[in-house]
């Protein structure tokens, strides 16, 4: 976690802004737009909120913007932030504007976005950096090299039917078990999908990754924490019999995969940097946004 940089001098001069396509948050990413350029900063806008607001042929890609600015502002709930974070190089910084519903990973409220704006252009917010997975599929169809802030979740489309897993850390085989799915997760992927399958809580700068089976036929077979040095093999051993298996990325993305094929699942050495507010703490977070301690 880096620390607060100089207020006095410009820190960001290219804004990127992303919406989701909603009224609320559309009207907030006018409002800012018009303020950012009456500072004098440059505005580009991602391709699906320049046609959201009527401007079709001045949007570039999401997967691109991050590339072209110096900061990305995110106006909507963690979906939208987290499709503009796996892409996102460690050097361009993302602000979450919460116009969703959780939004556990916002380092801003709506009513806070125009009245704080010049502390953040000046570089008053905390840098705060956040480990990504790198998940390689390494045969079939899908073979290639995916990244994920959250979770990379191993699963058949009917849940209703259980599959048997093979799990390795550091290449070392540690469990086979029957079950929905498994789950990898960041520290960040924490507080989601693992969370609601009865996963621990990570602080998010604690170097671990977690794994955790999803409805496991089994009373033994519980979560598992490791140490994010050590890559994480998955494979599904039921083959000839299973179709519809996918690897979904921070359940966004999901890639088609055949029984038998190994995945490999990484600590990635590219990290995602989040902005905060200087208060902004932790533990606070968790209990107004999940009832944590409460």
């Amino acid at each position: 976690m880096k620390g607060l940089r100089g207020r006095g001098r410009p820190r960001f001069r290219r804004v990127g802004l992303v919406a989701k396509p909603v009224r609320e948050a559309l009207r907030l990413t006018v409002a800012l737009e018009r303020a950012l350029r009456r500072r004098g900063r440059l505005v580009t806008l991602d391709a699906e909120t320049a046609v959201a607001l009527g401007r079709a042929s001045n949007g570039i890609s999401r997967g691109r913007i991050a590339r072209e600015v110096d900061v990305v502002f995110v106006l909507g709930g963690d979906g939208t932030l987290l499709s503009v974070a796996r892409a996102a190089p460690p050097a361009t910084p993302v602000l979450g504007i919460n116009v969703g519903v959780l939004g556990f990973l916002a380092g801003l409220r709506r009513d806070e976005a125009l009245s704080r704006l010049d502390e953040v252009l000046s570089g008053g917010f905390r840098e705060d950096q956040r480990r990504r997975l790198d998940v390689e599929i390494l045969e079939g169809p899908g073979r290639g090299t995916y990244r994920a802030l959250n979770d990379a979740v191993l699963s058949k489309e009917a849940l209703a039917r259980i599959s048997t897993f093979s799990i390795s850390v550091g290449g070392q085989p540690v469990a086979r078990f029957r079950a929905d799915g498994v789950i990898v997760a960041t520290p960040t992927g924490s507080t989601a999908y693992n969370l609601s399958a009865g996963g621990p809580i990570l602080h998010p700068q604690l170097p671990a990754l977690v794994v955790t089976p999803i409805c496991p036929h089994s009373l033994a077979q519980r979560p598992l924490v490791v140490r994010d040095a050590d890559p994480i093999g998955l494979v599904v051993l039921d083959r000839g019999r299973l179709e519809g298996l996918h690897l979904t990325l921070d359940g966004q993305e999901g890639v088609p995969v055949r029984a038998g094929t190994p995945i490999e699942i990484r600590s990635s050495r590219s990290p995602v940097t989040l902005l905060r507010a200087p208060e902004a703490d932790h533990f606070r977070k968790l209990s107004e946004k999940l009832n944590w301690g409460v």
